[in-house]
């Protein structure tokens, strides 16, 4: 479920389709460890720590701050997911 080492993002946008205890699931990992994780400063995405380039926007610019990734993965939390990802079909 979640893709740790990969540089794909760990938010609840990354899955297209996703039941709210996954959602809970993934936000609850980040709160656990949020040392493991970074924010997108472009999109706001939660991304692994070794990513590069954010896999949603192509951002390069991320935050690493333990207290920005769990304030953002409390937001992700509280709010519906509908974005429009990399993985979403749009033929």
């Amino acid at each position: 479920m979640l893709r740790r080492g990969t540089g794909f993002p760990v938010s609840p946008f990354f899955f297209p389709v996703m039941k709210k205890s996954d959602r809970q699931e993934i936000i609850n990992a980040i709160m656990n460890d949020p040392a493991s994780y970074k924010v997108c400063c472009i999109c706001g995405a939660v991304v692994d720590r070794s990513a590069d380039l954010c896999p949603d926007c192509a951002g390069y610019r991320f935050d690493d701050d333990k207290e920005a990734v769990s304030n953002r993965a409390l937001d992700l939390a509280a709010n519906r997911s509908n974005a429009v990802t990399h993985l979403d079909d749009l033929s």
